[in-house]
This record gives structure tokens, C-alpha cells and sequence, in this order.
């Protein structure tokens, strides 16, 4: 699975990840960047790569699998949901889990926690800042046993 770019008035695709597992890619605000999470080094991580594909950086390295990284409208923040290591395979980002979301400055200092959460695929699929950079929404849940 790789990443690639097409012009908004139609043309050909480009290319712009090789091989591995690469996902959940997002423009930066101002366009320079495209954030996206890949397994290339074992585990999922976040990772951070010029428009043209150049100089793909890999930003998070910790022993957890980390998914959809979305950047604060002001371009200093990026928040992500992180999954134990033994809870799933890299590849996979599943539903009715215990994780974590994570947040970081945009070049990747000051990886920390911010919650614990019931949730997984579909919490924080999409970018969901607020438009001041200071809040934004995810979907925590809890599965409630069948009254029958």
C-alpha cells in the first residue's frame, strides 16, 4: 500500500512511497509536507515526507503502532492514536481497543500522552482541529452488553 498524489484537474498519479506498508496521509497546512503512517521500520509509525516525496522522515519511534497523524491548523501540533504493540499487527488498526492518543510538537519534540481511551479505528480517522489549534474532537465509546 503506498501514497500517492494527483493533480486536482485531473492527470497522471505520482508515486511517492515505495513498497512496506504506508497509510493515513495528510497535507500539512501550508502544503509542504505530507504526514502518513508506515510500518517500515517493524512497527507502525508516524512519519513526515516533502510534497514530491522527498526526504521521507520517519518522526515517532517508540515500541507502540502509531496511526493518523493530524496536524494543528496553525502547522505546531500533530496528534495521533497509538496502539499497544502486542494488541495487533502493524498493518492493522482495529475497532473496540484500549489506546492512546498522543500528541507532539511538528517536529516530532515532546511525544507525550494525553488520554487513555476505549476506542481504536474510527476515533481519530480524520483531522478534527479546531480552527484556533487549541481543542479537537475524537470518539471514545464503551460497548454496553445486550439486554436480552
Amino acid at each position: 500500500m503506498d501514497v500517492y498524489t494527483i493533480p486536482v484537474n485531473g492527470g497522471a498519479e505520482k508515486r511517492l512511497t515505495k513498497g512496506g506498508f504506508n497509510d493515513g496521509p495528510e497535507y500539512s497546512p501550508d502544503g509542504k509536507y505530507i504526514w502518513y503512517n508506515a510500518a517500515n521500520s517493524g512497527l507502525m509509525q508516524v512519519w513526515r515526507m516533502e510534497r514530491d516525496g522527498g526526504e521521507q522522515t520517519q518522526i515517532t519511534e517508540n515500541r507502540r503502532n502509531n496511526w493518523f497523524p493530524h496536524v494543528s491548523p496553525d502547522g505546531k501540533r500533530v496528534v495521533y492514536i497509538s496502539y499497544g504493540p502486542e494488541q495487533l499487527e502493524p498493518h492493522e488498526h482495529l475497532p473496540n481497543m484500549s489506546v492512546e492518543l498522543w500528541l507532539m510538537d511538528a517536529d516530532g519534540e515532546n511525544q507525550h500522552k494525553i488520554l487513555s481511551l476505549f476506542g481504536g479505528q474510527g476515533s481519530i480517522n480524520v483531522n478534527s482541529w479546531a480552527g484556533d489549534s487549541m481543542r479537537f474532537a475524537f470518539v471514545s465509546y464503551a460497548i454496553l452488553e445486550d439486554p436480552k
